[in-house]
């Protein structure tokens, strides 16, 4: 430690420390060179030598603060407070001095205020001084130059002093502004950097991620599959009435399996596209149940996407009421037509409207039927939503549990 460098190790930030010595150092300068200005203008009158006085008692108060206190932020309050005060003081009161120089303090003062105060206190100390700037050219300068008198070489060797003082000052916080800009750009570009590399990591783990989910659900789905093919091969061997049981419960089983299928192809692995899912459902009953396409689909939703936790159940309904229609309604009917519309009613709830223009027999008369209704019903609670069934037309209220 020496006398411009002294300990700062008990502070962490590089801004902490550099603002500790950057008052540390200016007390210092003030000490030294205050106490040359002082002897020059006592030479010329106690009123000029008063306010250097002032500044050589603030430089000495400050330099004992910091010694003892470690505490730099008070002393720019007392170096902005008192600057602004003795400068303004003197151009308003001392009549033998030129005041050029206190111009230079009240820059300084600003500088220093905006570096160790903030940018809040430092604006509002620069619409302050604007204001007393204008006192002093309003209300003092004509009286200043009426009374000022030419210049003793005393008094310019003291006035040049404290000017070329102000200039190294000056340019002194100009440069440790400078430091301040240089440092924030280094710890940005490595801050920048150490983020790239976090965001490469994260993207590696993300895409590791998807492949993993990938392969999770398209395991899935091979399994589904698998348990399917082994369904059909058994029901070869059953009576006919059991063999339509099968037919329905591999059904169920392929309307899960193409939900991991869906999820499969995607990269959203939290959602599914639910107008392009009935599509593909309709088409998958339509081939396991070997009919004709010759009935028309119409599929509305104002719903893009589904939950995961929603579209199970929502698709083992749709499931039971496309197979219901394909197998039941259209008996009579050479050409038919299905429509399924979906509204969203708001952020937790939507609406589906299911439709079929074939002929229903009395659900009590077929078990099958009965048990379909039954098991819609139940997928309905899952759903926490209400059905209502006027003959072929239903209307179901749902909630998307997803959210």
């Amino acid at each position: 430690m020496n006398l411009f460098n002294p300990d700062t190790s008990f502070y962490e930030s590089y801004f902490d420390k550099a603002k500790y010595l950057l008052g540390w150092r200016i007390s210092i300068v003030f000490i030294l060179i205050f106490s040359i200005i002082s002897i020059f203008y006592s030479f010329t009158s106690f009123t000029a030598a008063f306010p250097s006085y002032l500044v050589l008692i603030v430089g000495i108060f400050s330099l004992s603060y910091l010694y003892l206190t470690k505490n730099y932020k008070p002393i720019f309050w007392v170096y902005s407070i008192s600057g602004f005060t003795i400068s303004h003081f003197a151009m308003n009161t001392v009549f033998e001095l030129t005041h050029y120089i206190d111009f230079l303090w009240v820059m300084i003062c600003i500088f220093l205020t905006f570096i160790g105060l903030g940018r809040k206190v430092g604006i509002i100390f620069t619409i302050i001084n604007a204001f007393l700037i204008a006192y002093f050219f309003w209300f003092t300068l004509n009286y200043h130059i009426l009374t000022l008198k030419p210049r003793t070489n005393t008094q310019l060797i003291g006035e040049y002093l404290e000017v070329l003082f102000a200039l190294f000052i000056l340019g002194y916080l100009i440069h440790q502004y400078f430091l301040f800009q240089q440092y924030s750009e280094k710890e940005l570009i490595a801050a920048n950097q150490g983020l790239e590399t976090q965001n490469q990591l994260i993207t590696a783990k993300n895409n590791e991620n998807i492949l993993l989910m990938k392969e999770v659900h398209h395991r899935v789905k091979n399994n589904l599959q698998i348990i399917i093919s082994l369904l059909r091969l058994q029901k070869g061997n059953l009576a006919p009435e059991i063999q339509q049981k099968f037919d329905e419960s591999i059904n169920r089983i392929m309307t899960m399996s193409l939900i991991h299928s869906k999820l499969y192809q995607s990269n959203d692995f939290s959602k599914i596209n639910i107008k392009s899912y009935i599509e593909d459902l309709i088409n998958e009953i339509l081939l396991s149940l070997s009919i004709d396409d010759n009935i028309n689909t119409n599929i509305v939703s104002n719903v893009d996407a589904i939950g995961l936790k929603t579209i199970v159940p929502l698709g083992l309904i749709l499931n039971e009421l496309l197979s219901n229609s394909f197998k039941h309604a259209f008996k009579e009917c050479e050409i038919g037509s299905i429509s399924i519309e979906i509204n969203k009613i708001n952020n937790h709830e939507f609406e589906l409207n299911y439709y079929d223009s074939g002929k229903w027999m009395d659900v009590t008369t077929e078990k099958r039927v009965k048990f379909g209704l039954e098991l819609i019903e139940t997928l309905t609670e899952q759903l926490d939503g209400t059905m209502s069934r006027v003959e072929s037309k239903y209307n179901f209220k749902l909630k998307n549990i997803d959210i």
